[in-house]
């Protein structure tokens, strides 16, 4: 907690440095749907208050009650406040852009085609009336992008939901130590941080010399925290926040405001290629992202969970996490043959029954939730992994290892561990793939399979060496 507290007093010194020396913060923000706005805007469903702070204003947080149970998720309707947001939003929940407009509530309801269809008639009578048709592209655009994002949902397990306070949120991503933690910066400023489970690194938002959020890391070692070094090649124009870094020090996880997007803070996924230069990202499309905000997506492997947040269907100071079963790779649904409302449904997670037509695998989903949250409220400590010293002597993390070299080459072993158990899987999978192929795409195949065949005995014995290395090293 201590080494917590004293790195988000260093990333706020220093954040205040770096917007120092871009100039005066800029007022204008790309907003919700990456439009300039003059206000700067709170983050999701957050009541703020103002504190001053190096001489700028900063919104803060506060404590947050118990949440309680899930309700009952309705559709929109021209009446609900969290619906298509505003192009200029001053608030912190989204709201209809056109409270009455029925093309805004189309949209809202993932009526895309017939809101398409719509607007187009719209926009033509408005253009031979010499009427400005802005706000009618505008909504246009996004009711492109939905239909476009519709025929591509993930056919997703969501095996739970829960309604919490939105001041409450990281108490419910901060349950298992290995997933690293999340805090806020100093006098709870909205600003999330990211902190991997060794503590080495912090990723956050900073605002660049326009005032838009831009995701840094910040490395942090034994003389401290490093200057903060921004995130490059994502691709996403807006705001950046919320990030999620998996532990194989790869796969990023945040959130972003794009023209690309649903509107409001949508998930986005990317890799890291070299360096601190990543990948572009790509956006998660439904039934992670919707109208609202949605962001903190997080996956714990060791019990095969994610979990990720959003305030659609919400009240102003509530959000919803909905917990779910990863799959291995996108899985769509068919938009040619599968029912279209059984796909918007899906899409909108309105009632997440419409995701749990497996049985088994809902059961299963529900057993690995129960283990997790068991797990989190007992505070047992779970093994990493078991390496075997001696008939008496068994480590299960790397804490346990005292040699600083010693833990070094573990730290190599296990990832040598972590790289055969996915080339295993990969093997498994393309195999399964090949029996149910025919014989052109079997020869596509084919090279794949006898490449890992030959890469995997050989990472075996390289892991098998590893492991040898290390029990050399360990000090007792």
């Amino acid at each position: 907690m201590l080494r917590r507290t004293i790195a988000a007093l260093a990333i706020t010194l220093i954040a205040g440095q770096a917007i120092a020396q871009n100039g005066e913060e800029k007022s204008q923000l790309i907003n919700v749907f990456g439009k300039n706005v003059t206000e700067k805007k709170a983050q999701p469903n957050e009541k703020q208050t103002e504190v001053k702070k190096e001489g700028k204003v900063a919104p803060v947080t506060t404590v947050a009650p118990t949440p309680k149970p899930v309700a009952a998720q309705p559709s929109v309707s021209a009446t609900d406040s969290t619906a298509i947001p505003r192009k200029t939003d001053q608030s912190a929940s989204p709201v209809l852009l056109f409270p009455d407009n029925e093309n805004a509530i189309l949209v809202a309801n993932l009526r895309y085609s017939e809101a398409i269809r719509r607007l187009n008639d719209e926009i033509a009578t408005l253009k031979r009336k010499k009427l400005s048709t802005s706000d009618a592209e505008f909504l246009l655009h996004y009711a492109k992008n939905g239909q476009a994002y519709l025929k591509g949902t993930d056919h997703v397990l969501i095996i739970d939901s829960l309604v919490v306070d939105k001041k409450s949120l990281l108490n419910h991503y901060n349950q298992n130590p290995e997933l690293g933690s999340f805090y806020f910066l100093v006098d709870k400023d909205f600003t999330v941080c990211y902190q991997t489970e060794r503590g080495n690194k912090v990723y956050t938002a900073v605002p660049d010399s326009d005032g838009v959020l831009r995701l840094t890391v910040y490395n942090n070692d034994k003389e401290g925290l490093s200057y903060p070094a921004t995130l490059t090649g994502m691709d996403t124009e807006g705001d950046q926040n919320y990030p999620f870094m998996m532990p194989d020090g790869l796969t990023l996880y945040f959130s972003a405001r794009s023209d690309e997007g649903l509107g409001n803070y949508d998930l986005y996924v990317t890799r890291l290629d070299d360096g601190n230069h990543f990948f572009k990202a790509e956006n998660l499309g439904f039934p992670y992202n919707s109208y609202a905000n949605d962001y903190l997506l997080v996956i714990d492997e060791s019990y095969n969970i994610g979990m990720f947040a959003s305030d659609r269907y919400q009240p102003a100071d509530k959000v919803c996490l909905y917990y779910f079963v990863p799959n291995k790779s996108r899985q769509p649904y068919d938009y040619e043959t599968d029912d279209h409302e059984l796909i918007c449904q899906a899409s909108s997670l309105r009632s997440i029954a419409t995701t749990q037509g497996n049985d088994q695998a809902l059961k299963a989903g529900q057993r690995q939730l129960s283990k997790m949250r068991q797990s989190a409220r007992q505070g047992q400590e779970r093994h990493d992994f078991e390496f075997v010293v001696n008939d008496n002597t068994v480590l299960y993390n790397l804490d346990d290892f005292k040699n600083a070299n010693a833990r070094k080459l573990a730290e190599q072993w296990l990832q040598k561990k972590k790289n055969l158990a996915s080339l295993e899987q990969q093997l498994d999978d393309l195999r399964n793939e090949y029996h149910a192929s025919n014989a052109q795409k079997r020869n596509e195949l084919k090279a794949k399979i006898e490449g890992l065949e030959s890469r995997i005995p050989q990472l075996r014995t390289e892991v098998h060496e590893a492991e040898k290395e290390v029990r050399k090293n360990i000090d007792h």
